[in-house]
């Protein structure tokens, strides 16, 4: 029967996928680390750096961890992280010059007149009050309207396959998804995104309860959820969908929301030193937290305030009279006293309300399981969320509280022991990926009919890792059982092709180019399971993929075209079959491992 190209990357495909079924179904099942290297060995401290507290390895990247000091190799880990936690220190100049030429396609037509032109991301550093005329322009089309939130997706992507800054990268996602706002579902959060995406950046190591309080006035917030148009009387009252969100996911968790009590005398009681709490809210906390909240809104040119888009605290809706959030009750059986005063204005009021929440002790618990589910496991050991609560607690009032957080956690014992305990999302498979093989993303070119950063952007929403798009206020799952499924797997696997066609996303990857020459078949084969693995795995991977580059043909040579199908002695087969061994490694467990 002859052999088509096509049933020779079917064949390899399937044994690949068949490995992943396997060793992603048993993702967070084993009490140990994943083995790098040899059976029983932990992963290296350089590993747990490059892949799970970045994006994926690259070679500039590798090269700087090498270049780290330190007398051991523990030190120089942890000097890294260090490193890592003063973004500032680290020059990301070629990184910001990427972002300063990266061009952009704009095409639509809009009462007869068609747009075809490619820009640069201007609106990225453009002030909020700027952002907001885009808004405000009447008749503007939705394409010109939803530009500046384009722009930020090009930007971030750009960020995560080049920035040297990585760790700082994955902060800023991980904080993206917490105070997760879907950005096309508003006119107004899509006109001001960048807004939002720097305030974002600016907190994403320094102090949560100054974070919340910037994320609650921005307009991308106050438009998601609601809280623009909640005042006192009229109708059915205030509107209580972002306090809803405010406890159950920006601070305390469900796991702190007590369902079924609605009287405050039966709520036991938490302390931190000198201050106690009440240990969980209720939904009373819910609706008095929304009032502390009315008249928090926007200046949006209506009901006699300004057009400019800023936060803007509107008096007249206030509701003034006392109101209980988070209360402790005095003693067993005796109801707490209002703790917010008659006529405290609707600045200290929901100022107040959102520093009850952020110091209180069940959003130092949430949050940090929240951390280490992102930087370590699905299921962080009880022991290293227990330090980064101790950290969070003593540091509420630190200017770099989250960094101080974010260490403790990444210098832990139970941290450097860990690896493969996480699953990479789809997007993050995709940048790793792009990041291990020096990968060059698109430019738009108006003379072309193609958008290239459009046709990237769809493909990659067809994984369902939707930046900055997912529908509810929960964000992205953060964890293995979400993701490891046939849509989500079959949809990234076809991403590692599709990225360098021109439909979807003409990417420029030189993968022989980047191979050394003379190389054989298994000398090949580690040299891509060391840049994009960081190790050599010796099992199944490496042997399916050796086998798979060789052909029958001897490992310890070069490869040579087939004499018949389906390379019939064409030299450009072997390349071909060199790229998609390169395609395949990246669907293999290991590399999804992080």
């Amino acid at each position: 029967m002859e052999i088509t190209r096509r049933d020779l990357i079917e064949s390899g495909t399937r044994l690949i996928a068949g490995l992943a079924a396997t060793g992603l179904a048993a993702l967070g099942n084993s009490p140990t680390p994943v083995a790098a290297c040899s059976p029983g060995q932990p992963a290296s401290l350089r590993t747990i750096a490059l892949r799970r507290l970045a994006f994926g390895p690259s070679p500039e990247l590798a090269a700087m961890y090498d270049a780290t000091p330190g007398s051991t190799v523990e030190e120089q880990f942890d000097n890294w992280v260090r490193q890592q936690l003063n973004p500032a220190s680290i020059d990301d100049t070629p990184c910001d010059n990427r972002i300063n030429s990266a061009r952009l396609k704009i095409q639509y037509t809009h009462n007869s007149t068609t747009v075809n032109e490619v820009r640069p991301l201007t609106w990225l550093n453009a002030a909020r009050e700027t952002l907001w005329q885009q808004r405000v322009v009447p008749d503007l089309p939705w394409a010109e309207r939803t530009l500046p939130y384009n722009e930020v997706r090009v930007a971030t992507w750009i960020r995560a396959v080049y920035s040297r800054r990585q760790l700082f990268e994955v902060l800023v996602d991980f904080w993206h998804n917490h105070f997760n706002v879907r950005a096309e579902s508003d006119s107004r959060i899509a006109a001001t995104w960048p807004d939002y995406d720097r305030i974002i950046r600016a907190h994403a190591l320094g102090n949560f309860n100054a974070m919340l309080l910037d994320v609650t006035k921005s307009v991308a917030m106050m438009y998601y959820l609601n809280n623009v148009s909640n005042r006192a009387g009229g109708g059915e009252g205030g509107n209580e969908n972002f306090a809803r969100e405010l406890f159950e996911l920006h601070t305390l968790g469900s796991d702190n929301y007590l369902k079924f009590y609605d009287r405050r005398e039966n709520i036991p009681v938490v302390e931190y030193g000198s201050e106690r709490f009440a240990a969980a809210y209720i939904d009373y906390d819910v609706y008095e937290a929304s009032r502390c909240l009315t008249g928090w809104t926007i200046a949006n040119g209506r009901d006699g305030r300004p057009n400019t888009g800023a936060f803007y605290l509107m008096e007249s809706w206030h509701d003034n009279f006392p109101k209980t959030v988070l209360a402790p009750a005095p003693a067993p059986g005796f109801p707490p006293a209002p703790n917010f005063p008659y006529n405290n204005g609707a600045q200290r009021d929901g100022e107040m309300a959102l520093r009850l929440t952020a110091r209180h002790p069940g959003t130092a618990r949430h949050i940090c399981a929240k951390l280490c589910r992102r930087l370590v496991a699905d299921d962080p050991p009880v022991s290293l969320v227990d330090t980064a609560y101790n950290v969070w607690m003593q540091h509420r009032d630190s200017p770099d509280q989250i960094r101080r957080v974010v260490e403790a956690i990444l210098l832990s014992p139970e941290a450097k022991a860990i690896f493969g305990r996480k699953l990479r999302r789809p997007l993050e498979a995709i940048w790793a990926f792009l990041r291990a093989t020096n990968a060059t993303l698109p430019n738009d070119d108006a003379s072309v009919s193609e958008r290239y950063w459009g046709n990237l952007l769809w493909s990659a929403d067809q994984t369902g890792h939707r930046l900055f798009g997912w529908d509810t206020p929960t964000g992205h799952p953060d964890r293995a059982d979400y993701w490891a499924n046939t849509n989500a797997l079959i949809n990234t696997w076809n991403m590692f092709y599709t990225v360098q066609q021109s439909w979807g996303g003409n990417v420029a990857i030189d993968i022989v180019g980047q191979t050394p020459g003379g190389l054989s078949c298994t000398g090949i084969v580690d040299f891509w399971l060391q840049r994009m693995l960081t190790y050599i795995p010796y099992g199944d991977l490496r042997t399916l993929l050796i086998n798979f580059l060789a052909q029958g043909q001897d490992p310890n040579q070069p490869p040579r075209p087939l004499s018949g199908a389906p390379d019939w002695n064409n030299p450009a087969a072997v390349n071909e079959r060199i790229v998609t061994m390169v395609q395949l490694l990246a669907c293999s467990p290991e590399f999804w491992l992080r």
